[in-house]
């Protein structure tokens, strides 16, 4: 095989996980939605906060703990 047929298989490798991970995060934003997912949005939370601070993005991660914690504060008071 040439070259421009590894470049050809690796572009739609890598646009068939794009889509993926698309349709993965749309599923996912809908779940964090639903009323019931209490553990399902503390999951995501503590992950979000884990790989910011893995990757040395200190301020992110408290900011969004911050953010998260505003937005439980907003939805337990009705706004």
């Amino acid at each position: 095989m040439n070259l421009k047929s590894h470049w050809a298989d690796l572009k739609i490798f890598v646009l068939n996980k794009l889509h993926w991970l698309k349709l993965f995060l749309k599923d996912l934003t809908y779940d964090l939605k639903l009323d019931a997912n209490h553990d399902l949005r503390i999951f995501v939370f503590v992950v979000v906060y884990i790989v910011f601070s893995a990757v040395g993005a200190y301020n992110f991660a408290h900011l969004a703990a911050f953010l998260y914690i505003v937005w439980l504060l907003e939805r337990r008071n009705g706004n």
